[in-house]
């Protein structure tokens, strides 16, 4: 169900003009899927989790810096900034 959720729970932050991270990461069967030095036991989803992270850093960083990218999100989701998405600019 997690996928699920992210989807369900995507469709109306970005309806409502929210600045949702494009990229999503569900750890299927999450109780049993971390090592006893906690980090995830499969190597290749550790490495998909770390590139997750990593790109989302690297978004929330250009973000910061570069404010206009906010404006281009809503251009690159096919919007025009008007008065209803201008809270994000």
């Amino acid at each position: 169900g997690g996928n699920r959720g992210l989807w369900s729970l995507r469709i109306p932050l970005e309806h409502l003009g929210a600045r949702v991270f494009p990229d999503m990461f569900s750890l299927a069967q999450a109780h049993k899927a971390f090592n006893p030095e906690g980090g995830i036991a499969n190597a290749q989803l550790e490495a998909r989790f770390d590139m997750t992270i990593k790109a989302f850093m690297d978004l929330a960083e250009a973000a910061k810096h570069y404010p206009l990218v906010k404006k281009a999100w809503f251009e690159f989701l096919g919007e025009q900034p008007e008065p209803m998405t201008a809270r994000a600019e």
